[in-house]
């Protein structure tokens, strides 16, 4: 609920025009809030000059001042980043210190949602990375024994299919070609009951996860194997996941011996003009 402190507001109607729910108003020279179908998005609460607005079901002590040369991001550098990350496959035998992981999921907790409908939790694997490797792989050989080639298959499942045969053949000899022996992996899981579009809020908070492990020189790489893995009952039994909840996709994280010296190309954007 949006609660305006009327000693503080000055009527100025900041928070009434960038409200979209048009769910404040000016009366008599001070901010009301109607309180109707209120998506708690806190434009009132970041566009206010006078800091009079709460949204009391959040901790209002995480918010942050404005500062531009600890918030602005040169458009260059952005861009450059962006373009010289690089999926990781190779991970040294270290941890990752619990507070950068606790960081790297700030940023996508702060990733907009539909609705602000803030629909999504993560599953965090450290000590238990082996036996979700052992589980996985497993899984994965069973659904690649069970694959039948159909006319709607993309050409992507029979090639799959032998690789999950090959990991498995691998997993036995002793090397890990699911995980890469990350030393953690980030689980991002989306509730469907929440939602109108899981896979685009995980998929958003995701991409902005990957860019914070890359802000503290973590390797990372998405794994998609492991999505399609999520979907048997011994991997969601393992994890505890929820009947309403959907696995989007999981992030490894780890130091990495990896290093690049250069961006790499890629195809021309395909732009429509109108």
């Amino acid at each position: 609920m949006i609660k305006i402190n009327s000693e503080k507001c000055i009527g100025c109607g900041l928070c009434a025009f960038d409200c979209q729910c048009s769910n404040i108003k000016i009366v008599s020279g001070k901010a009301t809030s109607k309180n109707n179908n209120c998506l708690s998005c806190g434009h009132c609460i970041a566009v206010c000059p006078q800091n009079a607005v709460i949204l009391d079901e959040y901790d209002m002590d995480e918010i942050s001042e404005y500062n531009a040369s600890q918030f602005y991001i040169e458009p260059e550098k952005l861009l450059n980043s962006i373009k010289f990350r690089r999926s990781v496959r190779h991970f040294k035998n270290i941890p990752v210190e619990r507070e950068k992981i606790k960081t790297i999921i700030e940023a996508g907790r702060f990733t907009p949602t539909g609705g602000n409908s803030q629909p999504l939790s993560y599953i965090v694997v450290e000590q238990n990375m082996k036996e979700l490797t052992g589980v996985t792989i497993d899984t994965l050989y069973k659904m690649a024994l069970s694959y039948k080639k159909t006319e709607n298959d993309n050409a992507s499942s029979e090639r799959y299919t032998l690789m999950w045969k090959l990991m498995h053949r691998e997993y036995k000899k002793g090397n890990d070609t699911l995980f890469f022996n990350a030393p953690a992996m980030i689980i991002i899981l989306c509730d469907k009951k929440k939602s109108s579009n899981p896979y685009v809020d995980g998929a958003l908070a995701a991409s902005n996860m990957e860019a914070m492990a890359n802000s503290f020189k973590l390797g990372a790489c998405f794994n998609g194997f492991f999505t399609f893995a999520s979907s048997d009952e011994s991997i969601r039994n393992y994890l505890e996941i929820h009947d309403d909840r959907i696995v989007v996709t999981s992030l490894l994280v780890g130091y990495t011996d990896n290093k690049y010296l250069r961006t790499v190309p890629r195809k021309k954007a395909e732009i429509a003009w109108k």
